[in-house]
């Protein structure tokens, strides 16, 4: 019964931490970003048999998260919970972890404090509803510290086999290697081992000679099984990109300009403790909320500085040696996205609090003889629940809430694919985005629904698609009105409202005319009708339509529509990463008399990663004229290339043979 009693608050606060983590999972974060969108399609592409060991989307994405994804997705369907609860999870198990290495190095008190505050406070509770691949970095981090310590332990005592030693140092390196494999951040954690070895190596001699070895053999081991990721990213650079943000910093270093970092390294602590320099990227966190509470930031510094005044006890070095490593990233690049850059020293964050409060207690029973038992549980009862209370309204209220996070979190197109589901047909629908890009709105599709055939992708402000020509729905937000030559091609059917307050408030369901696209193209001017007749891409699309909507003078804005047909879509272009299809870009340049361009566009907002046969494309280029521009007649031409190569797709003859790389169209007049 003792024992049962013994375990039952840390039992109470799990329960707590699951229940907080669980609770309208799928409804707080209020829709899903793309970097979480991203990560549930390559769950998805797992299941479905795309095994990468490098995942490009997100700038590169280390491979252990969307792996784990795809076996929850397994056991509970391709959904949003199933990509979420991963986190959730280990979110759970990490605070366990924490409170029994804390108890070990500590004291029960210390342990349990540390275990509510990771509980409850703002950061590792957004941390855990999040579907990003750092989230998972805590725990691995943990158990490497775990069997850190558990083989100093048994080096020290010198009365356990030799066999389980190396057992331990084996599961030590294991965990640092799978560390790696989670998040860029690891890639500075791993120091905080070595850092302690030679802290050792000066305070306590014995211990370091008995441990030197089997760490470093941990150390090599988890160098081995990171390597195949190391080869692999140098032969494939373009699978993780994300380094390239050290750029700067760096540079800045080797110039010796130490002004930008400093400003960085104080910013990136003020993060903990002062308003206004927390981390400002809103889809994490309330933009400039510090980490911790006016009191818990107190205790927090306190326990900073026991650290540092008992730096001869081993388990407070280690603490700071973890904390100073883990948040190295957010020192270097500053505090904006440190909640997923200081994720490695989640743990030690606030086990630093939890040594200052108990300092503090110990410190009262100095003052007050006897100090009765009730007072320290009372202010720790108190200071928890003003921390919680704190956080979980700033959380679930006012973040959650807030019309930035909102559409950050691109509730407006949840809401439309909501619609759809809840009013479905057979009728071939096509989205309108802000991003209508693979690695974007159409993985949030993608979790969401598990469909993308029947669906196409544009940007209504420039561009429509009609589904193998024919008529089709078309659902278009606020934030991407339809252009007004569109409108006579749409007819409305049904607006939605959202919040008033959102960002992106409504969105419309159209019903797109395709046969009213044809009677206009066809009752055109002939001036605007294309000379050569259709010109034909390499078999993969045939322009049959280009025209100037409008008269412009110098320094105005012209309009050229083209309408195109999908002939083959596999010949569009090359397969290229991040996303692994076509990503190929419509360009219009207007040429002076010696041929050469002096006004451009290259766009294409009905991307072609989702082309069929049959599509019918319509796309307007807006394109700005200089001021000093002379009036007069001026020749242009478009063509297509591939957004990577920069190739650009030949034109055919009708017997195939290859006559260029562009097709000119009417020629644009200027006038006064």
């Amino acid at each position: 019964m003792k024992r049962y009693q013994k375990w039952l608050p840390v039992l109470l606060v799990l329960l707590l931490a699951f229940g907080l983590r669980l609770v309208a999972l799928t409804d707080i974060p209020p829709g899903l970003t793309h970097d979480e969108a991203n990560h549930g399609r390559e769950a998805v592409g797992i299941l479905r048999g795309v095994y990468l060991f490098v995942f490009p989307l997100n700038y590169g994405s280390e491979p252990l998260y969307s792996y784990t994804v795809a076996g929850n997705m397994w056991l509970f369907g391709e959904s949003l919970f199933a990509l979420r609860f991963v986190n959730v999870l280990f979110s759970v198990f990490t605070i366990g972890l924490s409170f029994l290495w804390v108890k070990r190095r500590f004291d029960q008190t210390t342990a349990l404090v540390t275990a509510v505050l990771l509980t409850i406070i703002f950061w590792p509770l957004a941390s855990a509803r999040e579907a990003l691949r750092a989230g998972m970095l805590p725990f691995f981090m943990g158990t490497a510290v775990w069997f850190f310590w558990l083989l100093l332990d048994e080096v020290e005592e010198e009365t356990s086999p030799q066999r389980r030693r190396w057992f331990l140092a084996a599961a030590f390196g294991i965990c640092v290697a799978v560390t790696l494999h989670i998040y860029l951040a690891a890639r500075v954690a791993w120091l905080v081992f070595p850092l302690f070895l030679l802290y050792l190596a000066w305070q306590k001699r014995s211990l370091f000679r008995k441990s030197w070895q089997p760490v470093l053999a941990g150390l090599l081991l988890a160098g081995v099984l990171v390597t195949p990721l190391f080869v692999y990213l140098e032969q494939n650079p373009y699978a993780l990109t994300r380094l390239s943000m050290l750029d700067a910093p760096l540079a800045n270093i080797r110039s010796g300009n130490w002004g930008p970092v400093w400003q960085n390294f104080s910013a990136a602590l003020l993060a903990f403790i002062w308003p206004g320099y927390g981390d400002q990227f809103l889809a994490y966190n309330i933009p400039g909320r510090p980490v911790f509470d006016a009191v818990t930031a107190v205790f927090f510094v306190l326990g900073i500085g026991v650290c540092l005044w008992r730096w001869q006890r081993p388990s407070y070095t280690f603490v700071l040696l973890w904390f100073g490593v883990g948040i190295l990233p957010s020192l270097i690049t500053g505090p904006t996205a440190n909640t997923t850059r200081n994720l490695a020293a989640l743990v030690p964050v606030f086990i630093l609090p939890a040594i200052g409060f108990a300092t503090a207690v110990n410190w009262l029973k100095t003052q007050i003889k006897p100090l009765p038992t009730w007072l320290p549980a009372t202010i720790a009862a108190v200071w928890l629940l003003f921390a919680g209370w704190h956080s979980v309204n700033d959380y679930f209220i006012t973040w959650a809430n807030e019309p930035d996070v909102r559409s950050a979190y691109q509730v407006n197109l949840v809401e439309t694919l909501a619609y759809l589901e809840a009013n479905d047909s057979d009728e071939p629908v096509l989205l309108s985005t802000v991003y209508p890009g693979p690695a974007h709105d159409p993985s949030i599709n993608l979790v969401l629904t598990g469909d993308e055939a029947s669906k196409r992708w544009a940007d209504a402000r420039w561009a429509l698609v009609a589904p193998g020509g024919q008529s089709s729905r078309a659902l278009i937000p606020a934030s991407t009105p339809p252009h007004s030559l569109f409108a006579q091609w749409l007819k409305p059917r049904q607006t939605v409202q959202m919040r008033p307050d959102d960002l992106d408030p409504n969105f419309t369901d159209y019903w797109l005319d395709a046969a009213q696209l044809q009677v206009w193209i066809e009752e055109a001017p002939t001036s605007a009708a294309l000379s050569a007749g259709v010109a034909n891409f390499n078999n993969a699309l045939t322009l049959h339509h280009a025209a100037w909507l409008n008269p412009v003078a110098p320094g105005e804005t012209a309009e050229l529509l083209l309408i195109w047909r999908v002939t083959d879509p596999d010949r569009v272009g090359p397969i290229v990463p991040p996303a692994f299809t076509t990503d190929v870009v419509m360009f219009t340049q207007v040429l002076d008399e010696a041929g050469v361009p002096f006004a451009q566009r290259d766009a294409l907002d009905a991307p072609s990663w989702d082309w069929q046969a049959g599509d019918v494309i319509a796309q307007i280029h807006p394109v700005n004229i200089p001021a000093e521009t002379p009036p007069g007649s001026y020749q242009a031409i478009v063509g297509i290339y591939d957004r990577l190569s920069g190739d650009r797709l030949p034109v055919l003859a009708e017997d195939g043979e290859v006559v260029g790389d562009f097709t000119a169209v009417p020629v644009l007049e200027v006038g006064n």
